[in-house]
């Protein structure tokens, strides 16, 4: 019984003194004392300087995917967004509309899969006819601009406030109805779309139209073109009905325009002096990116080799910037960029979630990436440093945004801690 109870005081004295030396950390990173064996020592930093630089994202190919983007929203830090569908409309298969019905009507129907922004607002979609049918061998982009008439086929006020929400455009105009019913037999779309060529579907207040959607007020609706609910139904005068279709079967894609005027992006984007360099700026729909260096990190050579235990660089979201309903961009990722600018993905990334992260933490509202490997392989001189891009994750579908603290916040600062071996 004594020697045990002796036998646990001398481990916890032990336990106390190896907490101690742990914990008696400098301010300059340098554990005290040294853990030195003549070939190794254990630092750690978060002195490096970061460098932000805010940019406009590149055009991405928005024709692959079946869910589209369809609104505006009068952004209060990233101005007015907005974005308008362009699509074919085609049967199924060998089509006969026939000789002894006429048409009445042609209705649009588009399920809406999500919904962001102020949900009590409405807005009016109208509708126009493609003055060229969308080509199936061309690729289409978020800045891409195609052809339109000028006559309005219909108009629908739209307030997508429940999920399970349909927006419907009735559409009579007879010219269209006429061109429809000039061949009663269509073999394919091909043939269909020589006479009914496609349909813009945009919002009046779409950004760039006077006057501007009030700030605060607009939304997004996000309309899944797979789903069978997502159509243009022809009634006839009997009561009659037949579908056609939306879906991947004909070329679809969206046009974003983002509009900075009168924002701090706007002075970022400008280079203005007056510019907040206290935040860093991140938004889907092709809006903007960071561009994040760290100019003087091949210093950390300069001790000699090397080693990088972990290398952690986290960003914080700006108070107040993630009140509803602007809902933050939470997926994210860190790319490495080459000469030219173009994207490769980190050497971290490749090992997972699990050591690479890049998860929102709801807690602490940052997200931290590791970005060990790369930083190695910058000092080992097998990559050339030239940047990285903090960009969103999927950078078509969703509308959301985030601000960050930059380097230079006066609190809660972009910042990166290295913990690293000398050998």
């Amino acid at each position: 019984m004594g020697l045990t109870l002796l036998t646990r005081k001398v481990f916890l004295l032990s336990t106390i003194f190896l907490a101690s030396i742990f914990l008696s950390c400098k301010k300059d990173g340098k554990l005290s004392p040294d853990f030195d064996n003549g070939n190794l020592s254990i630092m750690f930093t978060d002195t490096f300087s970061i460098e932000s630089t805010i940019i406009e994202d590149v055009p991405s190919q928005t024709d692959l995917i079946p869910f589209q983007l369809l609104g505006v929203y009068n952004d209060p830090i990233f101005g007015v967004r907005s974005s308008s569908i362009y699509t074919n409309v085609g049967v199924s298969g060998e089509t006969n509309f026939g000789t002894i019905f006429t048409i009445d009507s042609l209705v649009l129907s588009l399920k809406v899969a999500q919904y962001y922004g102020n949900s009590a607002s409405s807005f009016t979609v109208n509708t126009f006819e493609l003055a060229t049918p969308l080509s199936s061998s061309t690729s289409f982009f978020s800045n891409t601009y195609s052809a339109v008439q000028n006559t309005l086929l219909g108009s629908s006020v739209f307030t997508p406030s429940a999920l399970d929400s349909t927006l419907r455009i009735t559409i009579t105009d007879q010219d269209l109805i006429d061109k429809i019913e000039l061949d009663t037999l269509y073999f394919d779309n091909t043939a269909f779309n020589a006479n009914f060529k496609g349909l813009y579907i945009v919002s009046s207040d779409t950004a760039g139209a006077t006057p501007a959607i009030t700030q605060g007020n607009g939304g997004f609706a996000l309309f899944d073109f797979s789903s069978v609910k997502s159509n243009v139904t022809i009634h006839y005068n009997d009561s009659l009905t037949e579908a056609l279709i939306l879906n991947n079967d004909v070329k679809t894609y969206a046009r974003f325009i983002n509009d900075y005027s009168g924002t701090d992006i706007e002075k970022h984007l400008d280079t203005i002096a007056t510019r907040n360099i206290n935040r860093i700026y991140v938004s889907d729909m092709e809006g903007v990116r960071t561009k994040i260096e760290v100019p003087y990190i091949k210093n950390l050579a300069d001790e000699g080799n090397v080693a990088i235990n972990k290398a952690l660089i986290v960003f914080t979201v700006e108070t107040g910037t993630d009140a509803s309903p602007n809902e933050i961009l939470q997926a994210l990722t860190l790319s490495r960029i080459d000469l030219a600018g173009n994207v490769f993905d980190l050497a971290d990334a490749s090992e997972g979630t699990e050591h690479f992260d890049g998860v929102y933490n709801s807690t602490s509202k940052s997200i931290s990436f590791n970005i060990t490997r790369h930083l190695q392989q910058i000092i080992n001189g097998t990559i050339t440093d030239y940047g990285m891009y903090l960009t969103p994750n999927a950078a078509v579908v969703i509308p959301n945004r985030v601000v960050f603290n930059s380097e230079n916040s006066p609190s809660f600062k972009t910042k990166l801690e290295i913990t690293y071996s000398k050998l």
